[in-house]
């Protein structure tokens, strides 16, 4: 009789700003309370994301079972240890800290509690990109740098006892297509910058640590960084590293990796992969194929929801953008 390899299941997941601030909460049962009760349970001026996509966030997360959850758009860490709490039964270890975000949207984890491993988290929030915007070398900016637009949230897990990690994972949340004070087209300049800085901090960790540990990169990256249609700020990723997609290596057919349905202004829809894991040579052999995918978002029915068509349908979705499932044999 076969005995199956013990998995690592990764999830990577873009929660669309989970915001859970819950300061005027004095116990009441929250599977029992209206939209306009929860609403109540917060003095904060930032809105807290609806009940009902919460729990939902939370069934979704219940089906796929994650040891680890690589997490964006996190409000802070009491949003994270709320939803851990209150919606998941503490049954993670709650690891974020505060990146650069002017919108309070941080990179964080979960970690499953029962797992034996140590966990260290490095924040690089202030690594400098060396980077200005063109206007910006003119004024008495010059000679300075941006940060990342939020973080590069690193984890480390060790074994008891090991002074090696046992596994690295690099959570980043890169500049966002949107510009609103026109100086960099859809965020082009800024994103090719944190790109270039988070291969730089990927090779150096790999120079530290011995060549067999598993590395994972993570994150929502903004734009098209797969190895197919990869857009140009992203293929010094595949230039630069020997980073390879975990969708790519599960033989996952690229028209099932999209994680996002945007709709244009003539109601057409868009189907993106924003959301990436990328994963180091020691991590290829063990992929579990089977275990790899991109989680669809189901019906009522159990069966896979149909994509939104407009807006409004999509503005009615736990998230914006659908979780990446990695699993890996250990």
């Amino acid at each position: 009789m076969t005995t199956q390899a013990p998995t690592l299941r990764l999830v990577q997941f873009n929660v669309e700003n989970l915001f859970l601030f819950l300061d005027l909460y004095q116990g009441q049962d929250l599977t029992k309370i209206t939209e306009a009760e929860w609403r109540k349970f917060s003095s904060s001026t930032t809105p807290n994301k609806p009940l009902e996509k919460v729990w939902q966030l939370a069934r979704i997360i219940d089906e796929i079972q994650p040891d680890i959850l690589m997490l964006n758009e996190v409000g802070g860490i009491e949003s994270l240890q709320n939803f851990n709490k209150y919606f998941l039964r503490s049954r993670y270890n709650v690891h974020l800290k505060e990146g650069n975000s002017l919108r309070g949207i941080d990179v964080g984890y979960l970690v499953r509690a029962d797992l034996e491993d140590k966990v260290i988290l490095i924040s690089h929030r202030d690594r400098p990109i060396h980077f200005l915007y063109p206007h910006e070398t003119q004024t008495s900016a010059g000679g300075k740098s941006h940060y990342f637009s939020r973080d590069v949230a690193e984890l480390r897990l060790f074994r008891r006892g090991e002074n090696s990690p046992r596994l690295v994972i690099m959570l980043s949340h890169l500049k966002s297509k949107l510009d609103p004070d026109n100086i960099d087209p859809e965020g082009k300049l800024r994103r090719n910058a944190e790109v270039r800085t988070l291969i730089e901090l990927y090779n150096e960790l790999r120079r530290e640590i011995p060549a067999d540990t598993p590395v994972v990169v993570s994150g929502d990256f903004n734009g098209t960084a797969s190895r197919i249609n990869t857009e140009p700020e992203f293929v010094q990723l595949h230039e630069q590293t020997d980073l390879v997609e975990a969708l790519e290596v599960a033989g996952v057919a690229f028209e099932e990796r999209f994680t996002q349905v945007q709709i244009t202004p003539l109601g057409q829809q868009l189907f993106l992969q924003l959301d990436y894991v990328f994963v180091s040579p020691a991590v290829v052999n063990r992929i579990d194929s089977s275990g790899t995918y991109v989680h669809y978002f189901k019906s009522e029915l159990g069966h896979r929801a149909p994509w939104p068509r407009s807006l409004d349908e999509r503005s009615r979705l736990p998230s914006d953008h659908y979780p990446v499932v990695v699993t890996i044999k250990i």
